[in-house]
């Protein structure tokens, strides 16, 4: 009975101790522990947040590290160190759940205050061995010279259930938006033994080359994917150049998406398809633009309808187009594009604003209007990246080590490459060797970066990059998208500042990751939809401005700056990574530029800043990964031995 009792007191206790807040000396933390639901080996959970409280009389409570005393758990957002300045300050760290083994892990995050002591704050959660697995009929799909608003023929990759069980294939994410596949009732059960033939389709909606990937979701085992490429080229006659989806429109707001064709001889005159219409509020000129607002009455969901056009010779064209319409979040909807201050005129991207100027700035990613790379040094960017190759943890070259793509940025880069991630690794042409971390942080704007010892460069060195695996020595490249939140300013001098971060951001990636050698920059989407909210973070034009920061800072390396030796004809010392730009996000809203990129409303979150994950995130993501697989100083390091999709910086 004595022992019983005994028991029994323990048994009460410990449960106690899972619901009291955890206790230090200094800090407390609520919830005082996290458990996470049974998770199959390789997938990972949705964050739980801890809230970490100063708990003393006075002063200030100061985290020194956080970690983990297992593996498989990770943090996703949370700084260390970090001061909590006065008595009930706060922080909070996100914590994830990913098994690497069928078994159960009890651990604990572990927090080192400044002072020595540490909170344990309790996890568990149990790895689960799947049952399944399944095998790809064909890991690439390419379609060659489609012609322009039309759609190809099917091609098809089968899956397989290999397992000793059923499956679930739980979503299909298809980018870009030009390929499609075949209706599927999702989440498709596969039975043991069993198989499911998807289809693709190409329609290309312009002359270009695009590369992308099928990411496939399934309930027990990890993503994995198709790639997928295509080539689009001019129709042999009229057609209607648009995707049949078009861009999506928001509720009682404004709405603008103007047509396109392909071949033929003009003038075209657009009209309605007789027996179809537009949803109420909207009007179709015979120039091909669809605008208005839509009517309160227009409820969310897809409406469809026909449109044609009529060129000066007597043929017409018809095509059928779906329009999503969502619900109203409350970001400023109306502000569809955004026009140079004191003046009717739209921005131009700087990709399409070339040699002309804004604000007396020429335009152009890169000097003289261009939007290629000056070849010369493009070449020794190009040599850099052919030297990449896998590394030890102590950053020597190793044929079975490991090399990193290393993202940064603040909250908005940490939500789009958190979308990218799962897309990139399910990817069957993606480099093995490669692995690609997040470092990006919500509040790791430049200002806060330009510290070699900032708790942000700390945070990645001690918690992201281990919790993948891999070393700072084996990071080899760097993407960054990043701003200071400009609110206030005139161009030039308000993106001076910024500039000047950039430059000494570059030279702090060097010192943090000694192996580095390329560091590829973008700037920010579109950010009209914040105008008009409490508090916006990067409104226009300082969205579009922001690009002009990045253009110059590049533009200090190419001309020579001492600053930025990067190696390049033999200066030294070297103090940065070869610089470049990645993908060019920025379009004028629904406005769109010259190759079809345009941002609506649904693509972003309440606030107007943060692209949504339904929709926004997916173009941040497509347009990284068709960067990655076929820009020439990428595609040696980023793509498997044998798949090649290259194209010229």
């Amino acid at each position: 009975m004595q022992r019983t009792l005994s028991t029994a007191v323990v048994g009460f206790l410990l449960s106690l101790a899972a619901v009291l807040p955890a206790i230090g000396q200094d800090v407390s933390s609520s919830p005082g522990s996290l458990s996470f639901a049974n998770t199959y080996v390789g997938k990972v959970t949705g964050s739980k947040v801890l809230t970490i409280t100063n708990i003393q009389k006075s002063g200030a409570a100061i985290i020194n590290t956080v970690g983990f005393s297992c593996a498989g758990y990770g943090i996703s957002s949370g700084v260390a160190p970090t001061s909590l300045a006065k008595p009930g300050d706060i922080t909070h760290y996100s914590i994830f759940f990913q098994p690497l083994a069928a078994q159960s892990y009890d651990c604990n995050f572990v927090i080192t205050m400044s002072d020595s002591t540490v909170v344990n704050v309790p996890l568990t959660g149990t790895g689960l061995a799947p049952q399944t697995t399944v095998s790809l009929s064909g890991t690439s799909l390419s379609f060659p010279n489609q012609a322009v608003g039309s759609t190809s023929v099917a091609q098809t990759f089968t899956i397989t259930n290999t397992g000793n069980a059923s499956i679930n294939l739980n979503t299909i994410t298809i980018s870009p938006a030009d390929f499609t596949t075949n209706a599927i009732t999702l989440p498709y059960s596969i039975a043991k033994g069993g198989s499911l033939t998807v289809s693709v389709y190409y329609s290309p909606s312009r002359i270009t080359s695009e590369t992308g990937n099928i990411d496939l979701t399934y309930n027990e085992i990890p993503d994995n994917g198709v790639s997928i490429s295509g080539n689009g080229v001019a129709a042999k006659s009229l057609a209607i150049a648009t995707n049949a989806t078009l861009p999506q429109a928001t509720a009682s707001a404004a709405y603008e998406a103007t047509l396109t064709t392909s071949s033929g001889t003009g003038p075209f005159t657009w009209s309605m398809a007789s027996g179809t219409t537009l949803p109420s509020g909207l009007t179709l000129s015979s120039a091909g633009v669809i605008s208005g607002t839509l009517a309160s009455s227009v409820q969310a969901g897809t409406y469809t309808f026909s449109i044609q056009v009529k060129g000066s010779k007597p043929n017409t064209v018809k095509k059928t187009f779906t329009l999503g319409v969502y619900a109203n979040m409350g970001d400023s909807c109306n502000n569809l594009s955004w026009d140079v201050a004191g003046t009717s005129t739209p921005i131009q991207a700087l990709t399409d604003l070339g040699t002309g100027t804004y604000e007396g700035e020429e335009g152009g990613l890169y000097p003289d209007g261009a939007n290629v790379y000056p070849s010369a040094q493009y070449a020794y960017g190009l040599s850099l990246a052919q030297s990449i190759g896998p590394l030890s943890s102590t950053g020597q070259p190793d044929p079975t080590g490991k090399y990193v793509l290393l993202a940064l940025g603040e909250s908005t880069a940490q939500n789009e490459f958190n979308r990218f991630l799962p897309i990139a690794n399910s990817d069957p042409e993606k480099n093995p060797n490669l692995v690609i971390v997040n470092g990006a942080q919500g509040g790791a704007t430049p200002n806060e970066f330009v510290s070699s010892s900032s708790y942000y460069w700390s945070t990645i060195l001690n918690n992201y990059l281990p919790q993948n695996g891999v070393t700072p020595d084996q990071v080899v490249a760097v993407w960054i998208e990043d701003t200071d939140s400009i609110k206030t300013g005139t161009f030039p001098t308000d993106m001076t500042t910024m500039q000047a971060e950039y430059e000494t951001l570059a030279q702090d990636v060097l010192t943090n990751f000694p192996n580095v050698k390329l560091m590829y920059w973008s700037s920010r989407v579109y950010g009209g939809f914040s105008n008009g909210l409490v508090d916006p973070d990067d409104p226009e034009p300082y969205a579009f401005e922001a690009g002009y920061a990045v253009k110059n800072a590049i533009g200090d390396q190419l001309n020579g700056n001492a600053n930025l030796c990067d190696g390049y004809n033999g200066c030294s010392p070297i103090l940065a990574p070869w610089m470049a730009w990645g993908p060019y996000y920025w379009a004028n809203g629904m406005l769109g530029r010259a190759d079809g990129l345009e941002w609506d409303c649904e693509d972003f979150s309440a606030d107007g800043t943060h692209p949504s994950s339904t929709f926004g995130q997916l173009k941040v993501s497509t347009q990284l990964l068709q960067f990655l697989k076929t820009d020439e100083t990428a595609t040696p390091w980023y793509l498997a031995p044998g798949a090649a999709n290259i194209r010229k910086h």
